[in-house]
This record gives structure tokens, sequence and C-alpha cells, in this order.
């Protein structure tokens, strides 16, 4: 079934229902009101009162049921494919301890996804002091001072990954890790936070 037909077929279903509820709230309305027409007590004229108002709460309460089944779309931006504005868009993700001992390697990795057809050119990440506060043992990429060279990154995912070594004394490190790349509109940039710690 198409999607006009399904909202035609919801939407005649609806009017069924409210003309199908209308007709059995009035009628019943109707049947209370003759029945109590003669009678005059205060006792009789309260509850027929109470009636009427409980029969137009059950109306209200059906039809705000009915209403609160419909689905709501709502927007989710994470699971919303990129806007194709004809350039490489890319996100960063850093992968790290947050805590390491003293005088141990650990290995900090840089993944960029471009979710894009297009490929992201002179891509490169820069640590800011990341190196400087621990020693390089390795790394995948090109790195000049604190610039890691990535060069151009397609469709898909990157990943770039260094192998250091921590201080020999308790310190902790928060820094901004920065990627530009030439189609960039602004560049990305996402905080870390290592804290060496002291002892075995």
């Amino acid at each position: 079934m198409s999607i006009d037909a399904s909202i035609l077929g919801m939407v005649f279903a609806i009017i069924l229902f409210i003309v199908f509820f209308s007709a059995i709230v009035l009628y019943l309305a109707y049947r209370i009101k003759e029945t109590f027409r003669s009678e005059t007590r205060r006792g009789i004229i309260v509850t027929k009162i109470v009636f009427l108002v409980g029969i137009l709460f059950l109306a209200g309460g059906s039809f705000y049921f009915l209403a609160s089944t419909f689905p709501t779309s709502s927007a989710d931006p994470t699971n919303e494919p990129p806007i194709d504005n004809g350039t490489a868009q890319l996100t960063l993700v850093v992968n790290y301890p947050s805590t390491i001992r003293m005088n141990t390697n650990l290995l900090v990795s840089f993944t960029l996804t471009n979710p894009t057809s297009y490929t992201a050119h002179d891509v490169l990440i820069q640590t800011s002091g990341l190196l400087d506060h621990f020693t390089l043992v390795s790394s995948t990429h090109n790195i000049n001072g604190n610039i890691i060279s990535i060069n151009d990154v397609p469709s898909g995912n990157s990943i770039c990954t260094l192998e250091l070594t921590s201080l020999d004394r308790p310190l902790t490190i928060r820094e901004t890790i920065i990627v530009t790349y030439l189609e960039m509109t602004e560049p990305i940039t996402q905080q870390i936070s290592i804290t060496i710690q002291g002892g075995r």
C-alpha cells in the first residue's frame, strides 16, 4: 500500500470513528434526558448532571487517546545523511586512555570519517602540546613538530595512530585537537584530557 493510500485510509477511519462515537454519545445523552425528564428531585438532577459530564469526559478521553496513538516525526540529526554541498565534510573521533601510569606506553588514535563521495585534501591534525608532554615512539603518518600530515582523506574512514610514552611524573594534560583541510568551512576541534598517575 502506498503512503497516499495509507493516509487516506487513516483519515477515513478517523472520520468513521468520530461519527460513530458521536452518535453513541448523543444517543446516551438523549436516553438519560428522557429517563429523568419527569424527575424533579435534587438527587435525580444531580445524577443526570453527573452522567452527562461523565459522558463528556469519556468522549474527550477517547479523542485524546486516539490522538496520542498517532506517531510523531522527530528529526534525529545523528541519523540524517550529510547535506551534499559539493565538498568533503570530515568528522573526528579521538580514542585515548583517560588515565595512564608514569613511563608507560599508550596509543592515541585519530579517526577521520568522510561520509561524502568527495575527497578532503591537505588534511592536517594539530596536536598542540600533546607531543611536548609525551615521547613519540611511532606514528602511522608523518609528523612535523605538533602537526600530523594526513594528506588526502577519500570517502570512508582514515585512521592515524600514535604510540607514545608518558612522562616520569604525575600530570594532567588537557588540550584541543584541531583538524584542518582545504575544503573546510571551519576547523574541527575536540578536547582531550589524559591524567598521568604515579606509582605502580
